[in-house]
């Protein structure tokens, strides 16, 4: 697995490869635009032509972007159903422009409309920004969720659900967070619930959907739909997943990123615990 980092994209998105790459990181993640905000500046071609030379010039491969948190596809309310998609549909041109071949997302909540009408409502924004942006080499990546209040995309089988009912499926994957996982009841701790929990994933998704992965540790316990992630090895994950995901050949070439807050130099030594779980 390519392992990296989400790292800032203030005063110019361009710094953020050489952020990575002082990082010594193999991929990385960024925000395209502000994550908390839903209108945006546009991308000056200036700014995008300069990333997309650091990033060629440099021995990163796979980057990812993550859209904006605001960005609810499944929302029943009608304009800003309309906000959220042209907002996503600009995350994909960014990526585009950018030329970062994966977009991570989390699907959507309901807010009480029910499960199936957030299944429904996600496939159909999806299927407008995909035919809306100019984004074709742009992999759409759903993040699996905690489960908290009435956000879906918890369960395989929801995911499933949204790729199959979108007319654009051949354009979604997977995004498999390990604390987000852990809290949707996925127990990974240990290689024989690793193992079963991927058998499971493969039997309703398909591990060839599998694309990319968020590397955090948890501070909920297993099954308490909490989203809330920790530093590698200090939450009630532990090391254990994470040695198993670092020398698990299907995973070769996927990147995979931490989302911890680099305070105090957080970053440098998540990703250095990660480099010493490899088996040489």
């Amino acid at each position: 697995m390519l392992i990296g980092a989400h790292v800032s994209i203030a005063e110019g998105i361009e710094l953020a490869v050489a952020r990575a790459r002082s990082l010594k990181c193999e991929t990385f993640q960024i925000f395209a635009r502000s994550p908390r905000s839903l209108r945006a500046k546009p991308l000056e071609e200036e700014a995008a032509a300069r990333f997309r030379d650091a990033l060629s010039s440099s021995d990163l491969s796979k980057p990812v972007i993550h859209d904006n948190y605001l960005i609810n596809l499944a929302s029943p309310k009608a304009k800003m159903v309309k906000l959220y998609r042209s907002a996503f549909a600009d995350e994909m041109n960014r990526a585009q422009r950018l030329k970062v071949p994966f977009l991570v997302f989390h699907p959507g909540a309901h807010l009480g409309k029910g499960e199936k009408y957030a299944i429904e409502r996600i496939a159909e924004s999806l299927d407008w920004c995909i035919n809306s942006a100019d984004a074709p080499d742009v992999t759409l990546c759903l993040e699996n969720t905690a489960g908290q209040g009435s956000v879906v995309g918890h369960t395989f089988e929801q995911l499933r659900s949204i790729i199959d009912q979108a007319e654009h499926g051949d354009r979604l994957a997977v995004c498999f967070d390990t604390c987000h996982a852990f809290g949707a009841g996925y127990d990974i701790r240990t290689e024989g619930g690793f193992e079963e929990v991927l058998e499971r994933f493969d039997s309703v998704v398909g591990l060839g959907l599998l694309k990319a992965f968020h590397l955090n540790d948890s501070v909920g316990e297993l099954g308490s739909h909490l989203d809330r992630h920790q530093h590698i090895g200090r939450g009630r994950l532990g090391k254990e997943p994470f040695r198993l995901l670092m020398n698990d050949l299907r995973f070769r070439g996927c990147p995979g990123n931490i989302e911890t807050p680099d305070v105090g130099g957080w970053n440098k030594r998540n990703l250095n615990l990660l480099r010493s779980l490899r088996v040489a």
